[in-house]
């Protein structure tokens, strides 16, 4: 399975460069998906990912219409703190992104 799902992981990621905005959302859902696949220690792990306080509540507000600055205003922190805990969340493949007219939007992955 694990080599089957690091296959998958390469195509989609190879797709990504070339599809239009819409495509790549969904890819990216399917990436992680499959990422999730390929470690089930991730889904074993979400409570502890999400234990600290300050990412749970990140967690909560990407919600596709946050950026990091948002995020950072709404939480009373700094950028590099958000960009911090966003960075755990991104590599657990518990949050995506869009990028849209130079900015960054955050969303839950699997919601």
């Amino acid at each position: 399975m694990k080599t089957h799902c690091k296959d998958r992981i390469k195509e989609v990621n190879s797709l990504l460069k070339r599809e239009n905005i819409e495509t790549r959302r969904l890819l990216e859902k399917i990436l992680c998906v499959l990422k999730l696949a390929n470690n089930k220690a991730i889904l074993r792990e979400k409570d502890k990912i999400l234990r600290n306080e300050t990412r749970r509540r990140i967690y909560q507000l990407c919600d596709g219409k946050h950026t990091v600055s948002n995020i950072a205003s709404e939480l009373k922190t700094t950028q590099p703190n958000v960009s911090y805990h966003l960075s755990s969340l991104l590599e657990s493949g518990l949050v995506l992104y869009d990028d849209l007219g130079g900015k960054r939007y955050y969303f839950k992955s699997l919601e």
